[in-house]
């Protein structure tokens, strides 16, 4: 008599969630705004590596040693730490940045409304 008492209030509540869940909406939003993200991916994709092959080689071992020294304290206190890429390849990035950005929230307004 114990078991039952416990099983029945625990089938009702999965009945219940099973019916309650929508199934074949989430599915199909979730494939459109896969397929969205995918294409303002590669769009994204393409014009970083765009922009990463513009960088000279000097450019390019500044940011890779900025990047993987990171977290030294030593480093972040030289002078090369403060060192930036020249201001025409830091609007350019910032550019593509807000390309994806916009594109990004272009996908979140049509999810919130769908």
């Amino acid at each position: 008599m114990g078991r039952t008492s416990l099983l029945l209030p625990a089938l009702l509540l999965g009945a219940c969630s099973w019916f309650l869940v929508p199934r074949g909406q989430s599915f199909l939003t979730a494939t459109t705004t896969q397929r969205a993200r995918r294409t303002a991916m590669r769009g994204f994709k393409e014009d970083f590596a765009d922009w990463r092959s513009s960088l000279s080689s000097d450019e390019k071992s500044l940011l890779l040693k900025q990047a993987q020294k990171e977290f030294d304290k030593k480093f972040r206190k030289s002078e090369e730490m403060s060192k930036d890429l020249p201001e025409e390849k830091i609007e350019s990035f910032s550019k593509i940045l807000q390309k994806f950005f916009d594109s990004e929230m272009e996908d979140y307004k049509k999810d919130a409304g769908a």
